[in-house]
């Protein structure tokens, strides 16, 4: 079999990918991902000068806007692809350029040690850069408890939502879904000048985003909390989180025994309801996140166990 093939056959290269997206990830300040959010707030800027236009307007703007930030992209790096002598590896390399959850995860490890030692302050500058909400006026019980579900939810939205439309369509959807995901984080409707205008990539994003809550909760079922979290998620109301994201975050609170969600401010003093989870459970502090951190690290270790024993499986099979 010529090596090309083999390359393209074999999951042996894809957890060694797996392994390096983890433990050698790329700095945000050389990452591509950035230049494209960057790129996506100025698109917002330009082609959503006015939020006061009407609802229909603004829905049609957000949604070729959408078009305009994703097919351009997906169709230049495809291209690219057609000049590589070798596209399976460059096609591993942009998977391995969409598994880009270290910076959020040095953001949390740093806002944690913030908070143990008493500086609220800072704590709430380095929530601001891990945050959508205002932080301003958060608590150390409240910018812990933000911290842990974004810390949660990103690891489910980027590691296992990636990972799943890559396993079930290859490549290029993946890469298509994380660059939705990123316009959802840049255009969120949770602030008032894109409640419309964000409207669109945000519906789509949050379909996609339910294989990587779903297999959040299964992770950590598998891992230990599995009748806690069960429970959490039957008694867990849907009027705001839908049923996915209840799933992530009710493991969450299962496996940390902390409650989770509730009232949020992202602009202004105006509140967002969202449901509470996890009553049962004492507030969060900065224990918490720092479990937060331990057990988001343990259900990666999780995923590249299982994916290295696929990966076995396959060697034995094909090979023995």
């Amino acid at each position: 079999m010529p090596w090309a093939e083999l390359l393209q056959s074999s999951p042996i290269l894809l957890w060694l990918l797996l392994l390096l997206a983890a433990w050698l990830p790329l700095p945000a300040s050389y990452h591509p991902l950035t230049f494209y959010r960057f790129f996506a707030q100025r698109l917002a800027y330009k082609v959503n000068p006015d939020p006061t236009r009407p609802v229909n307007q603004l829905r049609l703007s957000g949604g070729l806007a959408l078009l305009l930030a994703t097919l351009p992209f997906l169709a230049l790096l495809y291209t690219a692809n057609w000049l590589m002598d070798w596209p399976e590896l460059y096609q591993l390399l942009l998977l391995y350029l969409c598994l880009d959850f270290a910076p959020l995860r040095q953001r949390a490890q740093r806002l944690q040690q913030a908070l143990a030692g008493q500086q609220l302050s800072l704590a709430r500058d380095l929530a601001s850069q891990l945050l959508l909400r205002q932080t301003h006026s958060l608590s150390a019980m409240g910018l812990s408890k933000a911290g842990i579900e974004s810390l949660w939810l990103q690891f489910a939205r980027i590691w296992l939502t990636t990972l799943f439309w890559y396993l079930l369509a290859g490549i290029w959807l993946a890469l298509a879904v994380r660059l939705i995901l990123l316009l959802q984080q840049s255009w969120n409707p949770k602030l008032s000048h894109n409640r419309h205008f964000g409207a669109p990539v945000a519906l789509l994003a949050s379909w996609l985003c339910w294989p990587g809550y779903v297999l959040c909760f299964v992770l950590v079922c598998i891992r230990l909390r599995c009748r806690a979290s069960y429970r959490l998620l039957r008694q867990a109301p849907r009027q705001y989180f839908n049923w996915a994201q209840s799933a992530c975050l009710s493991a969450a609170c299962a496996s940390l025994r902390c409650r989770l969600g509730g009232p949020a401010i992202y602009e202004g003093s105006i509140k967002t309801n969202r449901d509470r989870l996890g009553l049962e459970y004492a507030e969060p502090d900065h224990r918490h996140l720092q479990q937060a951190l331990k057990a988001q690290q343990q259900l990666l270790q999780l995923v590249l166990l299982l994916s290295g024993l696929a990966a076995l499986g396959w060697v034995l099979l094909n090979f023995l």
